[in-house]
């Protein structure tokens, strides 16, 4: 028994990367925590808020400034990595454009420093931090550029130890900045993240030093540059869309039942981002090269993954359930218990989405950058006008309800859009 379970460990990618995936979650978790107490700690709730402005835009731009170069060189690595001319083609027009996005995105923050401060804050006191973040930005463009070789090349186990050895960095130089400059200390820290980001790369040094060696100024391709910047469409949609969507929400909620009940709201989706980056860290390491090398094996690469991840998942969702107001005393106060009630179909809808987006990084995988924005268009909006339909019938149980909603009739639109893929006949394989 233990012979055919070890076998299993050994054989199973998915299930590998899951463990060394797990392990880095469990860190990032405990750095989150441990940041959340230090701020709580040295400035407070109204600092936590001017904090949370600056955060919400470095997370936007951090999504705009990479402009899916991150997920067409995943892509087109994992496709290429036998074809060593190929290869050294994708890794060197990566990195020009890359740093080319990197560059420009640090010429827009000097530029326009003054007025996002007066935008982010409403004080123009701020504007040195956009100034900071502009010097950061090429280092966040050559840290991307590395995650997304190692990504193609499936170094899930190297990846993963940056990734640890980063959030270790960011833990510690935020708890130190924060217990001696306390709010300044706080909003820099997150400008200065891309630059603890792109020195825990080091850690793989030898892995660094094989893809720099692959890179030559001669071997830049045109056209992979063409194809690269064809994944900055989906990329600038999804940034853009998914913040506007949730700010009507929240502001419909503050407007029409309180402010209170939309902290509620945005403690649910806290708590879900929690649990929900084990999810997005697998598709990332495995489902999009997978899905890249096996373009057309969409059917065994979605039910594999769904047989070997869901019932994890589910039981996963199940003790959460059970255990929700443990976690909200744990990662809030007893002041959010009320959002005790919003767990089941925040977990319901949590549920489906995990399912659809399964399905739908095939988008990434095949290039189908229409149909990827249309359907994209068709969730945000019917989740935005769901949520205020719902809100208006249910109150705010009605966001989670309406979010539940989206995500399965989106399900259903994955299975009709990739209905010939999914329901031929063929072998499933791992």
């Amino acid at each position: 028994m233990f012979k055919r379970i070890k076998q299993f460990y050994v054989n199973n990618v998915l299930v590998k990367v899951a463990s060394f995936n797990s392990v880095g979650v469990l860190v990032k978790l405990i750095s989150g925590f441990i940041i959340s107490k230090t701020m709580a700690v040295f400035i407070g709730p109204s600092g936590v808020a001017i904090v949370g402005n600056l955060s919400n835009f470095k997370q936007s731009l951090d999504s705009l400034s990479s402009l899916g170069v991150k997920n067409g060189t995943i892509k087109y690595i994992a496709e290429s990595k036998e074809d060593k001319l190929q290869f050294r083609q994708i890794v060197s027009s990566s990195f020009l454009v890359t740093l080319c996005i990197g560059l420009l995105s640090s010429l827009l923050l000097l530029v326009f420093s003054r007025s996002l401060s007066d935008l982010i804050f409403d004080s123009l006191n701020f504007s040195y931090l956009f100034k900071v973040a502009a010097l950061m930005m090429p280092f966040y463009s050559v840290h991307i550029f590395f995650i997304s070789i190692l990504n193609g090349l499936k170094k899930f186990k190297e990846l993963i130890q940056i990734n640890i050895v980063g959030y270790i960095l960011i833990t510690f130089l935020t708890v130190l900045l924060i217990s001696v400059e306390e709010l300044k200390g706080a909003l820099l820290v997150i400008v200065i993240t891309p630059f603890l980001l792109f020195l825990s790369l080091f850690w793989q040094y030898t892995t660094l030093k094989f893809i720099i060696n692959n890179i030559g100024i001669h071997l830049v391709s045109k056209d992979m540059i063409k194809k690269l910047s064809s994944f900055f469409s989906m990329t600038l949609f999804s940034g853009i869309m998914v913040p506007i969507v949730f700010l009507i929400i929240r502001n419909y909620i503050i407007k029409h039942i309180g402010a209170d009940e939309a902290g509620y709201w945005e403690g649910v989706r806290k708590i879900s981002n929690y649990y929900m980056l084990f999810i997005f860290t697998l598709y990332q390491l495995y489902l999009l090269p997978s899905l890249s090398e096996k373009r057309s094996q969409l059917r065994s690469v979605v039910l594999f993954f769904y047989k070997t991840v869901l019932p994890v998942v589910g039981l996963g969702f199940v003790i959460i359930y059970f255990l929700k107001i443990v976690l909200i005393k744990l990662v809030f106060t007893t002041a959010f218990l009320p959002m005790k009630d919003l767990f089941l179909w925040q977990l319901l809808g949590d549920f489906f989405r995990i399912m659809f987006l399964t399905i739908s990084y095939q988008f990434l995988a095949k290039k189908m950058i229409w149909p990827y924005i249309v359907c994209e268009g068709i969730y945000m909006i019917m989740t935005c006008f769901l949520s205020i339909y719902f809100i208006n019938v249910f109150g705010l149980s009605g966001t989670v309800k309406a979010y539940a909603v989206a995500c399965f009739a989106y399900l259903l639109l994955m299975l009709f859009v990739f209905r010939k893929e999914l329901f031929k006949k063929e072998s499933i394989n791992g």
